[in-house]
């Protein structure tokens, strides 16, 4: 079998999406609490609507951490937002600065 020239990430994008997959039917996606976030104290940063920021994050669903392509939503000084799509669904959630690293685009985990 030869590598996809036009696509050469396709199948590690695939590949993260069973991942994802598999991961979502192990438990929900969880998030930061409103105690850990702080939002009505803190400065929260949106995004920019001219272009997606991409990052690669450590998520968790349920008991399971599997670190993926997202894009981040808005930020703190402490904490991110991420958006993700598993399947046909939109997932989102706030992680911790430390488990988010930006990318230039949208690259599966190695």
């Amino acid at each position: 079998m030869g590598t996809n020239r036009r696509y050469p990430d396709a199948g590690a994008r695939a590949a993260q999406q069973r991942r994802l997959q598999e991961a979502c039917g192990r438990g929900t996606l969880q998030t930061l609490t409103e105690e850990q976030l702080q939002l009505t104290a803190r400065v929260v940063s949106i995004a920019p609507e001219r272009g997606p920021m991409w990052a690669l994050a450590w998520l968790r669903f349920g008991d399971t951490d599997i670190r993926a392509t997202v894009v981040v939503k808005r930020w703190t000084a402490d904490a991110v937002g991420v958006e993700l799509e598993v399947g046909e669904e939109r997932l989102r959630c706030w992680v911790w600065q430390g488990a988010v690293e930006h990318v230039d685009g949208p690259t599966a985990p190695p």
